[in-house]
């Protein structure tokens, strides 16, 4: 699950960043408040009362003290104001923390100052124990100090409040320089430089903590804001429309491009959008490629619809970017307000529910949410809430389907199919819940799983079809671009000491997309020993000269191809160019979904495949089952009559690995 540790800690890290810049754009809010109270104040009142109403919340403080150097003596401090009149005029001594602070040092400390520094009288409120801030400042050409004190029960200061003490050392300093009322020219123009910057470095850091900073849209969390905002000043009559924009391919772009070609094409999407929609709409981005479109006000649904159209029809216009031409499109989903949902998150559910809807039926569609959606939406949601525990109590499991010699219908290998087992001994094809479980980030461990049970069972395996057969393990394109997993995963297998019995089965995609697949993991395979199979050929790129540069071991031709091809002639001549090509690039070719004998007539007659795989010739089976079948077969097989009888010295083992198909098929023949 390396993968998807990783990307949870880079959308941990993302909100954490998020979180900072709001807390700073607070701050910032808050000092330009003390400025005011500053730059505001008459010579009647003291501006400190002001600035510390402004800037407690900052600190999270409760009282503040203001000491300054005395003119009568250079070992003491005189405090010149606080939150709290009655500490106005009282001297403290210089203690060593009191001369660090006035050299310019900014400290945080629980009780940090010894016991002399401290008056012998204080009020009962104030304790050494408190977690205190110690700012330098300068009143004129006086030193001084800014203590900011919290509740003895209170935490320490962190380093973000460190930081702000920075700006405001210099606030307080000008602050107290009002308060002794006679501020220069000099200071003035400072002061108010300092409010022109703070202004600035404000709305800066509101900017960047609502914006994305690739395309300047609204973030995810900002949008969720503004579109709760606009749906709370909405009568019950109103409507909007939420759309959900996911841009497809668009991996396949970053992987062959470059990732600064995907930056460019990302914003050019935002341009666009933004090019069709109204002033009172709002656009955001809010993921990878993921974009979001508040279609407010909406009088006429049609409307609404038409501006969607466009949008999507914008988006299949070609991009030009660095001298490259990139057709992309994009499936857009799309759920109205009130009628899909009251707030932004189930709007936003539904629309993206919608969206994948469309992508899965033709990509560059449109979805529109509706019940029957919403049905499937929930389940979908209960399926995910049960495969959560499925995975944590390992109801996983694989199952075997053979690979045989069209001719001889020898066994040759086995492919490893994950199923899902439930509580209740149902057994769930991949096709039902593959999907979620990569969403999910399982797939990784689930794939680990599978591994470490198919080599617990090599024992069991070996004795019924000998050491000879291969073994065929499924990879997605995904992950075999995820370095660790794959490194861990070959490890894994050669360790075993057998690497040559294991094949990777990998679809189209996989060699297709340029990166850490055929630079770093390629070789990895071919140095352990590892095969190579092209899965499912013919549904992804199908070029056939993408086989010219892939070196695999083994071509599987997918069954789409292979269905009714003793019935297609179309089919028969892309197969048979597949064949040539193959044969000519030393590539095993293995036929995928043999299940009619005219099939199996047709590829023995017509072409010099040598290898299928379909129900015609095995269903998969789990391996007790398969075991124990094989036994079975084999004692049945020994009491009928002498011409269906082999050689006495073919034991089980020699059987399975020479004729599995046969012995399945005796049995039914003798009935």
């Amino acid at each position: 699950m390396h993968g998807a540790e990783e990307l949870r800690e880079a959308l941990l890290a993302m909100r954490r960043e998020i979180d900072v810049l709001r807390i700073e754009a607070t701050h910032a809010n808050l000092l330009l408040d003390a400025l005011d109270a500053v730059l505001c104040v008459d010579d009647s009142v003291d501006p400190f009362a002001g600035v510390f109403s402004a800037v407690f919340p900052v600190f999270e403080c409760s009282y503040a003290i203001v000491l300054t150097e005395n003119d009568d003596s250079g070992n003491m401090l005189e405090c010149a104001t606080a939150s709290h009149e009655s500490l106005v005029g009282s001297l403290w001594n210089m203690g060593q923390t009191f001369r660090k602070v006035l050299a310019g040092r900014i400290i945080t400390t629980v009780s940090g100052v010894s016991d002399e520094e401290w008056p012998t009288h204080i009020p009962p409120y104030l304790s050494k124990a408190q977690p205190t801030l110690y700012l330098p400042i300068r009143v004129r050409n006086r030193r001084g100090l800014l203590m900011l004190l919290r509740d003895t029960d209170g935490k320490g200061f962190d380093r973000t409040h460190v930081r702000l003490a920075r700006k405001f050392s210099l606030l307080a300093s000008h602050a107290l320089a009002a308060a002794r009322a006679h501020q220069t020219e000099s200071e003035s123009i400072e002061l108010k430089q300092l409010a022109e910057q703070l202004t600035a470095s404000q709305e800066e850091l509101r900017v960047r903590a609502n914006h994305d900073e690739l395309t300047g849209l609204p973030n995810r969390r900002y949008v969720r804001e503004l579109v709760d905002g606009i749906i709370a000043g909405k009568d019950p009559n109103d409507e909007l429309a939420l759309v959900f924009v996911d841009i497809d391919h668009f991996k396949r772009v970053n992987d062959f491009y470059g990732h600064h070609v995907g930056d460019s094409l990302l914003k050019g999407v935002a341009d666009r959008i933004c090019s069709q929609i109204r002033p009172t709409d709002v656009a955001g981005r809010i993921s990878g490629d993921e974009f979001v479109i508040v279609l407010d006000p909406v009088k006429e649904r049609l409307d609404a619809l038409t501006i969607v159209e466009q949008i999507r029809d914008k988006l299949c216009e070609p991009f030009e970017i660095e001298g490259f031409t990139i057709k992309t499109s994009a499936s857009i989903g799309v759920a109205l307000f009130p009628l899909h949902g009251p707030d932004y998150e189930t709007l936003r559910y539904n629309a993206d529910t919608a969206m994948y809807h469309a992508k899965t039926t033709s990509k560059g569609n449109v979805g529109y949410f509706n019940r029957s959606l919403g049905r499937r939406a929930a389940e979908r949601m209960s399926l995910e809430n049960r495969l959560r525990p499925a995975f944590q109590n390992k109801e996983f499991q694989y199952a075997l389907q053979a690979k045989v010699g069209l001719r001889d219908s020898a066994v040759t290998g086995f492919e490893t199919l994950m199923r899902w087992v439930d509580d209740a001994s149902v057994v769930h094809p991949p096709g039902k819940f593959l999907h979620i479980v990569s969403e999910l980030g399982l797939l990784d461990e689930i794939t680990r799983m599978m591994l470490d049970r198919l080599i617990d069972d090599l024992p069991r395996l070996d004795a019924c079809f000998g050491d000879r057969v291969t073994y065929s393990i499924n990879i997605s394109a995904k992950q075999a671009e995820k370095i660790p997993f794959m490194e861990s995963f070959i490890e894994r297998l050669a360790n075993t000491g057998r690497a040559r019995n294991f094949i990777i089965e990998l679809t189209e995609d996989a060699f297709v997309l340029s990166g850490p697949f055929q630079s770093r993991v390629f070789p990895l395979l071919r140095e352990a020993g590892i095969g190579i199979s092209i899965d499912d050929f013919g549904t992804g790129y199908s070029c056939l000269s993408l086989l010219a540069d892939i070196p695999a071991d083994e071509l599987k031709v997918d069954r789409s191809l292979i269905s009714s091809i003793h019935e297609r002639p179309r089919s028969q001549s892309v197969l048979r160019t597949i064949e040539s090509l193959s044969t000519a690039l030393g590539m095993r070719v293995v036929a995928e979904g043999v299940e009619a004998p005219e099939e199996r007539s047709y590829l023995l007659e017509s072409t010099s495949i040598g290898g299928g795989q379909g129900y015609l010739f095995h269903k998969p089976q789990f391996v007790d089952e398969l075991v124990d079948n094989l036994a079975l077969r084999h004692a049945q097989l020994c009491q009928l009559p002498n011409s269906w009888i082999p050689s006495p010295d073919i034991a089980p083992r020699q059987l399975g690995a020479q004729n599995l198909t046969r012995v399945l098929c005796r049995k039914d023949a003798a009935k």
